[in-house]
């Protein structure tokens, strides 16, 4: 396609010039501002702006001239069922007016499914990045859980464990210590059997059993006694037990009869006895009672005599004497020996299997004390499967999260071009003039082709992808004859080319008029490019709409066409982002004024805002990064600020 350019060369180097002139004289006026100020200051300032929600909008720039348009051939890009047309032959129009319409429900409900899956696209990430967050807690309380069993539990855990262990080893040493004691005791024992044992069968050899005149016997016993109170103490000398080779006890029956009495007995082999046990006392009462006492010494198969004595102040009195009689032998003591010896034998080899039990049970605890002391393997090698698992949970919630960026990247592309679709079923005057042709009615299926425009014998087109080169269209719907309508064709870079469409808008600024601005839109995009010194460019043609008187044909201008918009999204100044490699931060100021660096993630970067996705949220204030700001103050009290960044939200300012 060719570009008719109507301005002369040397007109266009003459704006080029005043361009460069203008843009010396604003740098020397900053420069002198700056650094030869006489009362200048330069002080850090820290500035704070909110989270909002808003558009954000991405442009690219490129110069040209200002030149006339003839006419316009409008036909909408793509082809469907007239459902309005607005105009009539004959009728005036301006640029940027709606001419008519086609039917939408497809590229609606294109734009309405893009938005809904986009929607979707964004709570999924959203789920993620909370399951994120809570899969590195988790991650991060099993490690310290690994850390803690690797240590054997906690300070607490360690004391008590330890306590238990302390407490379980000296528990096997007491039992350990009566095993010693009790096997110490068996062996006394059975020592002691055996020398009964060893008595028992001396005996059985002098004779056991014994004959019965040698069993042991004692003489008369009454057992109770007359009382006679007042009178001297009333006395029976009873029978002898547990009579022995060499030992017996003597008894006998005694009523003090209200006197303080004393007894003891006197023995013999004849009538004289010979022989008197120690004196003892009874109670004084008048009740008869019982006394004995265990005489030693005496020699085996021999026949004894005995008689109680009792004296008080009342007088004295003397039991009947009694005889006894001693075994040759003493088997049956021997043998009661040998039981008793016995018992006691079975006794300690009880209580050693005891000990012994005591002693099996406690090691295992012991053991159990041991191990509680210490790391245990398996929890260990449980939390290391933990964190394990964890940590492939967040290798895989990062996969999903990449995943769901690139889809919510993916749905926004789609609404954009579902946007582009649905703006595209409208079709938009590209000039202001009169309408003298018009080729279709409502209900009627029309063709597509974009539109195009001409200024003399050249034409520039516009489509869904690049312009026609053709001249005026034999499908066109709607004709339109301009009335002094200008334009500019701007060459933009490849890279920024690739960006534009038609329909999109744009702003004009001209370096002879600087306090006009003016508006138009996209009418054209060339398809074959322009290379000039190896550098390839593409034209595009933008169409101004209601240019003010002042515009002359050939003016230079710098144009700023709007490439890419987002609605009701998280905005920030670009200023108050900062970007290091792949990782975005912002400081965000809490209510007690302290500052986070918290990460976020980017959305659309525009010219002067740029869209955030997450990370912070909507009123959260934001600590722009300091800037060094050089302030002159003078008489009449104007202050004029150095050459800086920030700004507001207008057109202008290279590729994102």
């Amino acid at each position: 396609m060719k570009i008719k350019n109507l301005a002369h060369p040397s007109r266009k180097r003459v704006g080029y010039l005043a361009l460069g002139l203008a843009v010396v004289v604003a740098a020397a006026f900053a420069f002198s501002s700056i650094y030869k100020s006489p009362a200048s200051s330069s002080t850090g300032v820290a500035r704070t702006v909110k989270v909002t929600t808003g558009i954000v909008q991405s442009s690219v720039s490129a110069s040209g001239n200002l030149s006339t348009v003839s006419n316009a051939n409008e036909a909408f890009v793509a082809g469907g069922t007239l459902t309005s047309l607005n105009v009539a032959l004959g009728q005036k129009v301006t640029a940027g007016q709606v001419l008519a319409t086609i039917d939408s429900t497809q590229q609606s409900a294109a734009l309405q499914s893009a938005e809904s899956t986009l929607t979707v696209a964004k709570m999924n990430y959203t789920n993620a990045q909370t399951s994120a967050r809570t899969l590195a807690k988790t991650l991060a309380t099993a490690k310290a859980t690994l850390a803690t069993d690797q240590r054997g539990g906690t300070t607490v855990q360690k004391d008590q464990n330890q306590s238990t262990l302390d407490n379980a080893q000296q528990q096997l040493t007491n039992d350990q210590n009566q095993l010693v004691s009790d096997q110490t005791l068996l062996a006394t024992d059975e020592t002691n059997l055996s020398a009964a044992q060893s008595t028992y069968s001396s005996d059985v050899s002098l004779g056991c059993p014994a004959s019965p005149a040698s069993t042991g016997s004692s003489g008369p016993s009454s057992g109770s006694v007359t009382p006679a109170v007042g009178g001297a103490p009333s006395v029976v000398t009873d029978g002898a037990t547990s009579i022995s080779t060499t030992t017996a006890v003597l008894n006998a029956t005694i009523n003090p009869n209200g006197s303080a009495t004393t007894y003891y007995f006197q023995y013999g082999t004849t009538s004289s006895y010979g022989a008197a046990t120690a004196t003892s006392s009874v109670q004084s009462n008048s009740n008869s009672t019982q006394v004995s006492t265990e005489i030693t010494g005496l020699s085996p198969n021999t026949t004894y005599l005995f008689q109680v004595v009792a004296n008080s102040s009342m007088g004295s009195s003397l039991g009947t004497g009694v005889t006894l009689t001693t075994p040759e032998t003493s088997c049956f003591t021997s043998n009661q020996t040998i039981t008793t010896d016995g018992t006691k034998v079975t006794t300690d080899q009880s209580q050693i299997s005891k000990d012994q039990s005591a002693i099996t049970v406690q090691g295992l605890s012991v053991q159990i004390a041991q191990q509680g002391a210490k790391a245990s393997p398996t929890a260990v090698s449980s939390d290391k499967s933990s964190i394990t698992q964890d940590e492939a949970a967040i290798a895989q919630s990062k996969v999903g999260l990449v995943q769901n960026q690139a889809s919510i990247a993916q749905d926004q592309v789609s609404i954009e071009q579902a946007s582009k679709a649905l703006s595209e079923t409208q079709l938009v005057a590209l000039i202001s003039g009169d309408v003298t042709a018009v080729s279709g009615s409502v209900g009627q299926t029309v063709g597509g082709g974009g539109s195009s425009t001409s200024s003399g014998a050249t034409t520039t087109s516009s489509s869904s992808t690049t312009g026609s080169g053709s001249g005026s269209s034999s499908s066109s719907l709607i004709t339109i004859q301009g009335l002094r309508q200008l334009q500019v064709v701007s060459s933009f870079a490849e890279a920024d080319a690739i960006k534009i469409a038609v329909h999109q808008t744009a702003t004009i600024t001209l370096a002879s008029l600087p306090n006009t601005v003016v508006r138009g839109v996209v009418t054209a995009v060339a398809a074959v490019s322009t290379i000039v010194n190896n550098v390839v460019t593409y034209p595009v043609t933008i169409s101004l709409t209601n240019p003010p008187a002042t515009l002359k044909d050939g003016m230079t201008a710098q144009v700023s066409v709007v490439v890419q918009t987002v609605s009701n999204v998280l905005e920030l100044p670009s200023a108050a982002i900062t970007t290091t490699g792949s990782l975005s931060t912002v400081q965000v100021q809490g209510a007690n004024g302290v500052k986070k660096t918290t990460p976020v993630t980017l959305g659309l970067v525009g010219t002067s805002f740029t869209q955030i996705t997450s990370g912070v949220t909507e009123g959260e204030t934001i600590v722009e990064p300091t800037a060094s700001v050089s302030a002159a103050t003078t008489t009449g009290g104007t202050t004029t600020g150095g050459l800086g960044g920030g700004g507001g939200r207008g057109f202008g300012g290279g590729a994102p």
